[in-house]
């Protein structure tokens, strides 16, 4: 498959899991039981119904659907895809931390480079 950039899709699948993980509100070590109950949680205080059916509601409440849909059954949506997401970068700015080889440069830069 030459074809193919399976790195890409891997950072995809890893961005699409982080985010709707932070959109649920549970950890990366979160089971499937805690997934679940951090959904019906939210679905409560999101839901459209209990916000007098505001467009923003109905917005946040699909997200959160999309979310635990994504974690559970692993059916990706556009609605993760277009959220914004804050990649972090070091202190100073030249490195992202989100992987290990730019946290690597930025630890020997931080404690080897003055």
């Amino acid at each position: 498959m030459p074809g193919r950039d399976w790195q890409a899709e891997t950072a995809i699948l890893r961005e699409r899991e982080r985010k709707a993980r932070a959109i649920l509100g549970v950890s990366e070590t979160a089971g499937s039981g805690e997934i679940r109950r951090a959904f019906r949680r939210a679905s409560l205080r999101l839901h459209p119904d209990a916000n007098g059916g505001s467009v923003e509601a109905s917005q946040r409440f699909h997200l959160l659907c999309s979310a635990y849909r994504f974690l559970t059954e692993g059916q990706a949506d556009a609605a993760l895809d277009e959220l914004e997401s804050a990649l972090p970068v070091a202190a100073g700015g030249n490195y992202r931390l989100d992987n290990p080889w730019g946290y690597w440069c930025w630890w020997r830069e931080s404690f080897f480079e003055a």
